[in-house]
């Protein structure tokens, strides 16, 4: 019985036990549970919280990185800077101050000429290729034109390089290359004329482009420039070369309702305003070197003097002028002169027919020419020059010269750049016909 209670006794006391055991690690299992929870719960909050701070910093620098790409920008551009076309690509700041137009032009050409007993000759050619680069910079008074061309045979020249300062009364001075402003038929721009090509006499009495410094004021009925530069055709020359000094003075003269700028075109436009431009221009270089090739003559000093005048009104025009120069080589002088006189008149808003005729005179020498030119252009889009198909055709009735005569006489009235050839001796009556597409951007 003893033995028996007190096994009964252990039992109890054991189950007890046992059952307290098993409660203990079920409470213990249970904390460990809630910690793992608590655990798991703060691991995924910090998680976030980290995630949620690398996306705040990776935002935050990727708008920094944009702020900064803007800033960059606007230091380039400038605020507010404005880009677009207006007779020409341009760039400028807001203010004005700032300005940068592109401009090019193409001129692509097709001729034929028969010279005689000489064999006729025919073909393409690419007579201009120009681009332009023009603006201003601090403001609109400090001025600025870069011409780059590429010539018939490749390569690349440079024909405007020049800075210019305008002032408040009208006058202005510039420095670098640029054009001389002696014949008015070469200071109207080739993609302004009203043949295909300036004539002969513009081919031997040009100054072209050189490098020098130009004085000049104008209004709006008086326009006076004085240019002192190396000389004819003295482009893209060093300064310590053969010395020359050469002076153009030209003065201008308008009347009626046209503008100085209307002048700037040899061609008529519909709905012109009538007007008269007269000009008159005197030349005079001397050299100390090698003479040199100009007004049909290779002296080393020379003078001369244009008078010109340009009238037109609505849709027609008529532009006429005379040259005079005398060369010296020591005691040797040749004189040598032209005259030219040309009209056009539309017959509807896209179509203009024209002629020309001109003489041209070597004092002296059996050099002198002649010829009569027709021909017409065509605008597709009226009012517009942007696009220009031209077509000519011209005979020259005496025999062409190129080249030297008696003492220094040395007639240069044909070139391949105007598609006239020497004649053979005793031979006349040549004919050139050219056409071309010009296109301006």
């Amino acid at each position: 019985m003893f033995v028996s209670t007190t096994l009964l006794t252990l039992v109890a006391v054991t189950g007890t036990q046992d059952s307290k055991q098993d409660s203990k690690i079920e409470t213990l299992t249970n904390l460990v549970q809630e910690l793992r929870n608590e655990v798991a719960e703060l691991k995924n909050t910090n998680y976030d919280a980290w995630l949620n701070n690398q996306r705040a910093d990776e935002v935050r620098s990727l708008v920094h990185d944009v702020l900064a790409d803007a800033d960059t920008r606007s230091s380039l551009l400038g605020d507010g800077a404005l880009a677009g076309y207006d007779k020409g690509a341009f760039l400028t700041s807001a203010d004005g101050n700032w300005k940068l137009k592109i401009n090019g032009q193409l001129q692509t050409r097709w001729l034929y000429n028969d010279a005689g007993e000489q064999t006729s000759q025919h073909g393409f050619e690419q007579r201009r290729t120009k681009l332009k680069f023009s603006g201003h910079v601090f403001d609109p008074s400090w001025q600025y034109k870069i011409t780059t061309t590429w010539g018939r045979g490749g390569g690349s020249n440079t024909e405007d390089a020049y800075i210019q300062k305008k002032f408040d009364d009208g006058s202005w001075f510039k420095f670098g290359q640029f054009k001389q402003n002696f014949l008015r038929e070469n200071i109207v721009s080739s993609s302004k004329q009203l043949t295909v090509e300036r004539s002969m006499i513009n081919n031997a009495f040009t100054y072209g482009w050189s490098q020098g410094i130009e004085f000049g004021w104008k209004n709006d009925d008086i326009k006076l420039l004085a240019q002192y530069t190396d000389g004819p055709h003295r482009s893209n020359t060093a300064a310590l070369g053969a010395t020359t000094n050469a002076w153009v003075l030209r003065g201008e003269l308008r009347f009626g309702e046209a503008s100085m700028k209307d002048f700037d075109y040899l061609t008529s436009k519909a709905g012109a305003k009538r007007g008269l431009l007269l000009g008159v221009s005197y030349e005079n270089y001397d050299t100390d070197d090698t003479a040199f090739e100009y007004g049909n003559a290779a002296g080393k000093k020379n003078s001369g003097w244009t008078v010109d005048a340009t009238w037109r009104g609505d849709g027609w025009n008529v532009f006429a002028y005379i040259v005079d120069t005398t060369a010296k080589d020591g005691a040797t002088e040749q004189d040598s002169s032209g005259w030219l006189i040309q009209g056009g008149f539309l017959i509807n808003d896209n179509t203009e027919v024209f002629a020309q005729y001109l003489e041209g005179e070597v004092n002296g020498e059996n050099m002198d020419v002649d010829v009569f030119r027709v021909g017409f252009n065509y605008w597709p889009v009226s009012g517009s020059n942007n696009v220009k198909w031209t077509t000519d055709i011209g005979w020259a009735g005496k025999t062409l010269s190129e080249g030297g005569g008696s003492g220094i006489s040395s007639a240069y009235w044909v070139s391949s750049g105007n598609g006239w050839r020497a004649d053979n001796t005793g031979e006349d009556g040549q004919m050139l016909i050219r056409t071309q597409l010009q296109l301006l951007f």
